[in-house]
């Protein structure tokens, strides 16, 4: 039986489980530290963090920034050995289902063939477009090597306040390097 459950700062088991699973699957990422204290610490914007699990065996979890004009999904993982049976599009329904009719964006990389995880990409626009997502056909620019596309499930919002979201999303993450120097001691 699929349940969801929000992840806590507290439930070490979990997050381990999460931090496991983003090594397996992200080039890079912060850790669930880091997404706990944005979570707790920046208050433009509430986040939906939510694990997904089968018979109490996790599957997989999703972070979702919620802005006023709209959501964006930050993360969204399943185990590897649990890909391609309906995990994620069960993750997505649950999310939709928090949203309602509110618009839902996600940035994945621009898919190229001259780059070593072309398949990859690909695998994971495919997904989102059986999901409903469709290509807004703005290029995001990345300072890393690639580009990245925008996807949204729902209508509703403007080119404007997409793009506002994108860089209240931004924003939403260098606060969080920022409070990591900070932490560190960093003056940058």
């Amino acid at each position: 039986m699929i349940t969801y459950r929000k992840v806590r700062e507290d439930d070490l088991e979990l997050n381990s489980k999460i931090e496991d699973l983003n090594i397996k699957v992200f080039p890079s990422t912060e850790t669930t530290s880091d997404l706990h204290i944005l979570e707790n610490y920046y208050k433009g914007a509430s986040v939906d963090f939510i694990a997904i699990e089968d018979d109490g065996k996790f599957m997989g979890y999703a972070y979702m920034i919620n802005f006023f004009q709209g959501s964006f999904i930050y993360y969204l993982a399943i185990e590897p050995e649990y890909q391609n049976k309906g995990y994620g599009t069960a993750l997505l329904n649950h999310l939709r289902e928090i949203q309602g009719n509110r618009p839902i964006a996600l940035t994945i990389f621009t898919p190229h063939p001259d780059n070593d995880d072309y398949e990859e990409c690909l695998r994971r626009k495919w997904f989102y477009v059986r999901n409903g997502y469709v290509d807004q056909k703005i290029p995001y620019p990345s300072e890393e090597a690639h580009r990245y596309d925008i996807y949204m499930n729902g209508d509703g919002i403007s080119y404007i306040e997409l793009m506002a979201m994108l860089n209240k999303v931004d924003m939403f993450f260098n606060v969080l390097i920022c409070i990591g120097r900070h932490h560190l001691g960093d003056p940058a």
